[in-house]
């Protein structure tokens, strides 16, 4: 079954909410639920009445990374900043591990997060999510490293560094019941672990998001490279916490706006022709 947070991202754009009264009066906060009056007239009002917290990595090249006192940088964060500009809201930046992010929101009704994040029908039950676009997953390896890895099939035998709680490391934990001789799973706390795993041989290959590791090998001084076939390629989207419908529909309404469908698939097109 679809998430909620997609259904209402196909019915706010059937509609043309994304067309929102940036004007409008605020006589109600929609506390009430997903009407179309509260979507259409409401979600500037709603979206400035509460500090919104995003909750993300710090390591997500392309899409989001962040060091020291600079402000994050990244795909997420020019989305994140059109939106404030839009609505005229500042959002909080926090910052936390891959395995800390459907927990926090969903024990937080306003606090977000944006990364890389795989919609699943198991992170479906605990949060809702905003569906903004899809990936795949892939294989990263030493540049030095001629093994075969074209698919899950290959991990069999060698040690493949996954992080923890991610779909990828569920997908080496499968396989693995499948081989003959058995993988050596590494689950890491950040995908910088993963990377740093791989790069110094202590794991022989990485999994994670196409997009992600095309942009680690890129900026790796040839050090890695992506190999084998990209697969699994599934939606991701944005985590909001199913106490607080009124924020995922304004998440929804947001993502239907059509100035900023038209930033994001330029943006996204222009991370994808730099990998």
């Amino acid at each position: 079954m679809a998430s909620q947070g997609l259904i209402l991202l196909t019915i706010v754009s059937l509609i043309g909410l994304g067309n929102t009264n940036l004007t409008s009066s605020c006589d109600s906060m929609c506390n009430n639920g997903c009407t179309v009056k509260c979507l259409r007239t409401n979600i500037r009002c709603y979206l400035q009445s509460k500090q919104i917290t995003i909750i993300t990595a710090t390591d997500q090249t392309s899409f989001i990374t962040h060091s020291g006192n600079n402000p994050p940088s990244g795909f997420d964060v020019d989305l994140m900043k059109y939106i404030g500009d839009i609505y005229q809201i500042n959002f909080l930046y926090q910052y936390g591990q891959f395995s800390q992010f459907v927990p926090t929101v969903q024990n937080n009704t306003n606090i977000i997060s944006i990364s890389t994040q795989t919609i699943t029908l198991a992170r479906e039950q605990l949060v809702n999510f905003v569906q903004f676009y899809t990936s795949g997953t892939g294989f990263i390896v030493r540049s030095t490293y001629h093994q075969t890895v074209n698919g899950l099939n290959d991990l069999c035998g060698k040690t493949v560094a996954v992080l923890a709680s991610s779909t990828q490391e569920s997908d080496v934990q499968a396989q693995n019941v499948k081989c003959k001789v058995a993988i050596t799973i590494q689950s890491v706390p950040s995908i910088s672990d993963m990377v740093n795993a791989v790069q110094t041989s202590a794991a022989e290959v990485g999994l994670y998001g196409e997009a992600v590791l095309k942009a680690i090998a890129r900026k790796s001084n040839n050090q890695l490279k992506v190999v084998g076939q990209i697969y699994d390629i599934q939606p991701r989207g944005i985590l909001c916490n199913k106490r607080n419908m009124p924020l995922c529909c304004a998440l929804v309404t947001v993502f239907a706006h059509p100035e900023l469908i038209c930033l994001g698939r330029r943006v996204y097109q222009h991370v994808y022709q730099a990998l």
